[in-house]
């Protein structure tokens, strides 16, 4: 039934989601959008002339409680745009109830899975980052340069590599939700950097040699 959901989604097939959706269902969209059946069915229609697309589901998991079901699952999307070919993963997690009539979904959230961009050019020599960098006066770390990529080095924590996203935007492979955004002088001289998680910000400021010892 999920496979038969996902798979209406592209050619916008609503008599599936009309079959299954319970009459009360609240969904939650992977952009933090509530829901209900009639939005839903309201807004899904088929992609546009030029895209194509498909969804594969995976990793599923069902606990059945007789009246009621919880299930859980990746959404595997591949999608076609103008010859041009993308890629996205989401996490599934719905409710389902048992009626005379057969399993109907009453509740659904979708969450899309953060995925490491591509590695891409810095805008200036990676030695130009390297230094020493303050949170506070007793919370600090060091960038440093190891060969073609920089490490953030912070007393009591993991070694994390840091590669060019673009321009002065850096990312850590495996944590697609952070990035670290340096910031210049007018000199064009960095000067520290801001930590982004969700759209708020921690400021780190560049440490001088002299003040560093």
């Amino acid at each position: 039934m999920t496979q038969a959901l996902v798979d209406a989604l592209a050619p916008g097939r609503t008599a599936v989601w009309e079959h299954y959706a319970d009459p009360g269902l609240t969904y939650v969209t992977e952009d933090n959008e509530v829901k209900s059946r009639k939005e839903l069915l309201a807004e899904m229609k088929p992609l546009l002339p030029g895209s194509s697309g498909w969804i594969a589901v995976q990793e599923f998991r069902c606990t059945d409680f007789d009246s009621f079901a919880v299930t859980t699952y990746v959404m595997d999307e591949h999608e076609t745009i103008e010859g041009q070919e993308l890629h996205a993963r989401y996490r599934g997690s719905d409710t389902w109830r048992a009626t005379a009539d057969g399993w109907r979904l009453t509740a659904a959230q979708v969450y899309a899975i953060p995925l490491d961009p591509p590695r891409g050019e810095p805008a200036s020599a990676l030695a130009d980052y390297a230094g020493q960098y303050a949170l506070s006066d007793t919370t600090r770390q060091t960038i440093r340069l190891e060969r073609d990529h920089l490490v953030a080095d912070r007393p009591g924590r993991p070694l994390q590599l840091l590669l060019p996203e673009s321009g002065d935007v850096f990312f850590t492979p495996g944590r697609p939700r952070i990035r670290r955004i340096f910031t210049r002088a007018p000199d064009g001289q960095v000067r520290g950097f801001a930590e982004r998680r969700e759209g708020t910000d921690l400021l780190w400021t560049r440490v001088a040699e002299d003040a560093a010892h």
